[in-house]
Formats: structure tokens, sequence, C-alpha cells
């Protein structure tokens, strides 16, 4: 195997062995019925800031990047992926809230918008592993994405297996 290969291999453990970390940790909240995205998110943004900083540097200081074309590509490359991780990552930990009770579950995302959904709407809970979150399907067609790495959502999980929807995580 080649060393690009195992150093793949390598990144792509060390992800999910810290996405697992998180996920445990956060499972509870300090808030009862909250759900936000935790500092962790905010660190992340900042290191691919940090990242994106470090190639635009390259892109002013380090002459060897206006003469090949292919480090040219690679140093926007970097800039284009990491300034949108950071921008999703930022995006992300200051607009993603929720808050849910007993009767009904509010969430916000910068993505899709408010939705305040009644429990007893609830049709069915769905865990999507790839993404890592649960989808909750209501009567009126909404979905809500509970991400396992939302600070709390061990809460709404205990209350959907009150209510007798079985997960399958």
């Amino acid at each position: 195997m080649g060393s690009s290969i195992i150093s793949g291999l390598i990144g792509g453990l060390a992800a999910v062995a810290i996405s697992t970390y998180i996920s445990a940790r956060v499972r509870g909240s300090a808030d009862p019925g909250g759900l936000r995205y935790g500092s962790w998110l905010v660190v992340l943004a900042w290191c691919c800031l940090a990242f994106v900083g470090l190639a635009v540097w390259a892109l002013f200081y380090d002459l060897d990047v206006w003469e090949k074309r292919s480090e040219l590509f690679s140093v926007i490359g970097l800039i284009v992926g990491f300034g949108g991780g950071a921008g999703y990552c930022f995006a992300e930990y200051f607009g993603t809230r929720g808050t849910y009770d007993d009767q009904r579950i509010d969430f916000y995302t910068p993505w899709t918008g408010r939705k305040t959904e009644s429990w007893n709407e609830l049709n069915g809970v769905e865990f999507n592993a790839q993404a890592s979150w649960y989808v909750l399907t209501f009567r009126s067609g909404n979905k809500v994405r509970i991400s396992s790495l939302l600070s709390g959502h061990g809460g709404v999980l205990s209350l959907l297996e009150k209510r007798g929807f079985p997960l399958d995580a």
C-alpha cells in the first residue's frame, strides 16, 4: 500500500474515533430541553480558517506556487475547501438551535429554517448512519434532522423511546 492510502486510512480512523467520542460526550446536555452544537464545532471552524490563512500565505509568499500550475490549483483548492468548511461550521454553530419538551420540538437550522412540531404528529424515526443523524418525519411532511453531535440529543432519544418509537442506532 502506498503512503497516501495509509495516510487516508489513518485520517479516516481518527475522524471516526473523534466523532464517536464527541457524540458520546454531548449526548446529555447542561441545558435540559436544549439542542445546540458544542464549542468543539467553533474550534473546528477556527482550525479550518487557520488552514485557509496558511494557504493564502503560500499563495502570496511562496513563489513556486506561481511557477507550477499544479501547486497553484492545489492551493486554490485548499482555500476554497477549507474556507467552505469554516463557513459551514460557523453557520452550524451560530445558527442551529432547538428546544423540546413533552409536547413539541422547536428546531432551527440556517439551511431549512424553523420547524415547530407536536410529538403527537410524529410519523416515524429513522437513523441515517452515513450522516449520523435521526430523521424525525411528521404528518405535515416536515423532517427534523437531529445530529448525534448535537448537545442534548440523548434527551430527545429518551423521549422518543418513551413514546414507543424504536431507535435503530
